[in-house]
């Protein structure tokens, strides 16, 4: 019965799916392997306001849900590495050349019916 235990437990792991985050340009969505990401939106906001400062442009703070597998921890601490394949992230903040950071909102249309 512990085996079978265990086994069911590796098995949950295997697939289970965590929240991640990273600082971009606007111009891009794409997460892309061996990317630097994160688990905290507070970090890649703040990474998207100094990048955006320096660089003169819009940032984005994207996110997507992926694979825990998918994730190799990094030398920085609270930075990892994704290592799946490349896949399209949602944008969630932008931050601007002159520092500030705003969530970004998406109006949908609704569907005549």
């Amino acid at each position: 019965m512990k085996l079978l235990f265990e086994n069911w437990h590796r098995y949950l792991n295997e697939h289970k799916k965590i929240k991640i985050y990273r600082a971009q340009p606007a111009f891009t969505s794409i997460i892309r392997t061996d990317d630097y990401v994160t688990m905290s939106r507070k970090f890649a906001g703040e990474h998207a306001v100094t990048s955006a400062m320096y660089h003169g442009e819009d940032f984005h703070v994207v996110y997507a849900f992926v694979n825990e597998a998918d994730i190799k921890e990094a030398r920085n601490p609270g930075e990892y590495h994704y290592t799946g394949v490349p896949l399209e992230a949602k944008p969630s903040q932008v931050a601007t050349a002159e520092g500030d950071l705003n969530f970004i909102r998406i109006i949908r249309k609704k569907k005549k019916g």
